[in-house]
């Protein structure tokens, strides 16, 4: 089997020449490698991050953000108020650095597509079919209570309390014992991520991957991609190293739907017929509810994400659980000196879940300047402003009906809710986007739509350009809206669906 080739392997340039060269190995990357590679296709992957496993997870926070993270997970979007945006940056990408969390799109999000964004002619009973490989692939299950740790418990006993069920989040792991820390790479290789799952079958089936690669350019002529040029850096101190020319027919970027529209801007491609490039992201905003409960949690014990409540989906709220270690958790809550104190000597008291919202609020990335990865801005709308306070107002009762000693809910015009009085009178605030003091987003999408007018999208209903034949985007960036839900699935679904069309069709780009 081939292995994957990174900084400390490549002492002079590197030329090639291969049928498809997949550009990123995250959700959408490393399924079209694999896919085309087991097609028979000769496959390249590029990949700027590091190549990390189970050897490298040494459960220390800082050390696996700063390997694996793109700038340490410092990437925001500006706006009233600046949106975090951690990205990864390693072989496997995000998705090795995420929650491990599997749902398949609402079919009436596809539906929605078909009818209102240009989208005729997409078939989700196709695209199930994708979904099914994909699940099978990466061991999409429900796990055992006893992994889905106590602050599922806590939530479900408070559900039951307020009449909404709680269920299991579906996990792509194999034998999960409930390390806790999903975010920084599985220690005990559970998490069925790509550089677990596709990468290996990939490189098992003739494909090659690069890491701690970047590309620099794409070379085209006579409206048809021809050449990728990159360079190698070396991660110890970003500099830069040999360079790499793959020459190729068919080029797959999937660098994810913030570095992809900024690649393609500051290359000034695939954007003059639509001008849709880096326009129409949505992030999926989302808050966390921090509980102080009397009883012992202990939250870090069981994946950080284990349930999730899908009663509010019609108005686009989802809550699912989340945990994070004590640095970070604590962090995020109210007070200084004694106060602070207090939350970290009770950190095994705390519970937190996670309010996600389908957002109606839109943003745009730009071409990259003052040497960041790309410029982003993203200003949330009153409407979804609301609407995250009403998914936390949610989460506020039912830590409170399982008896929450008080509540933080990140707002900070009423960051404490304490009893039922509270709560109302947090349901009646006037709560603008400015006064949320901790909204991360971990979902961007939508910034190089698919449509089948040229005029109006950047790709087809096949994930190619409009305007460069051969040049194809299978990550999150073709997608019109948000999903509602977490978009590995969805990613690595239509990765899956474009991969086969690019297989039968691949005699027409040579």
């Amino acid at each position: 089997m081939n292995m994957i080739k990174e900084f400390k392997d490549i002492n002079s340039d590197v030329k090639l020449a291969a049928d498809v060269c997949v550009i990123g190995s995250g959700a959408g990357g490393a399924v079209v490698a694999r896919e085309l590679a087991e097609s028979g296709l000769n496959v390249v992957v590029l990949e700027e991050g590091g190549a990390y496993s189970v050897k490298n997870f040494n459960q220390r926070l800082a050390d696996m953000t700063s390997r694996m993270y793109r700038d340490g997970a410092s990437n925001f979007a500006l706006g009233l108020p600046p949106i975090m945006i951690p990205l990864g940056r390693c072989v496997g990408g995000t998705t090795t650095i995420n929650s491990a969390t599997c749902f398949r799109p609402p079919r009436e999000v596809i539906e929605k597509w078909v009818q209102d964004y240009d989208c005729a002619g997409l078939d989700y009973n196709e695209l199930e079919a994708c979904f099914d490989r994909v699940e099978a692939e990466i061991s999409a299950t429900e796990l055992d209570e006893d992994v889905l740790g106590n602050i599922y418990q806590v939530v479900k006993r408070g559900g039951q309390k307020v009449g909404v069920a709680v269920k299991p989040l579906v996990h792509n792991v194999r034998g999960c014992r409930g390390a806790g820390i999903c975010q920084w790479g599985c220690p005990t290789g559970a998490k069925q991520s790509m550089e677990v799952s596709y990468i290996p079958r990939a490189l098992a089936a003739g494909a090659t991957v690069y890491a701690n690669c970047r590309v620099s350019s794409l070379e085209i002529s006579a409206g048809q991609v021809r050449r990728v040029l990159g360079q190698f850096i070396n991660p110890a101190n970003r500099r830069k190293g040999p360079r790499i020319e793959v020459r190729a027919p068919v080029v797959c970027l999937a660098m994810g739907a913030m570095i992809t529209p900024a690649f393609l801007l500051k290359q000034g491609l695939a954007n003059s017929t639509s001008g849709w490039v880096g326009k129409g992201l949505t992030i999926h905003p989302s808050g966390r509810v921090v509980a102080e409960m009397d009883e012992e949690v202990k939250g870090h014990h069981g994946v950080s994400q284990g349930g999730m409540i899908d009663a509010y989906a019609d108005r686009g709220i989802m809550l699912e659980g989340i945990f994070i270690p004590p640095n970070l958790l604590t962090a995020a809550l109210p007070g200084v000196g004694y106060e602070h104190k207090y939350f970290a000597k009770h950190y095994n008291n705390m519970a937190a879940f996670g309010v996600m919202i389908s957002d109606s609020s839109r943003g745009r990335v730009f071409r990259p300047a003052f040497g960041l990865p790309f410029t982003a801005w993203y200003r949330m709308n009153q409407q979804d402003a609301a609407k995250l306070q009403q998914g936390v107002a949610y989460a506020a009762e039912i830590f409170l009906a399982a008896g929450a000693r008080r509540v933080f809910t990140g707002a900070n015009n009423l960051p404490v809710i304490q009893d039922a009085a509270d709560l109302e009178r947090f349901r009646s605030l006037k709560v603008r986007p400015w006064h949320w003091d901790e909204i991360f987003a971990f979902h961007p999408l939508g910034t190089c739509r698919m449509g089948n007018d040229p005029r109006k999208a950047v790709v087809n209903l096949n994930l190619e350009s409009h305007e460069i034949k051969g040049l194809f985007i299978p990550d999150g960036s073709p997608f019109p809206t948000s999903l509602g839900v977490n978009p590995q699935v969805t990613i690595m679904g239509f990765a899956t669906r474009t991969a086969r069309y690019i297989a039968d069709n691949f005699g027409k780009y040579t």
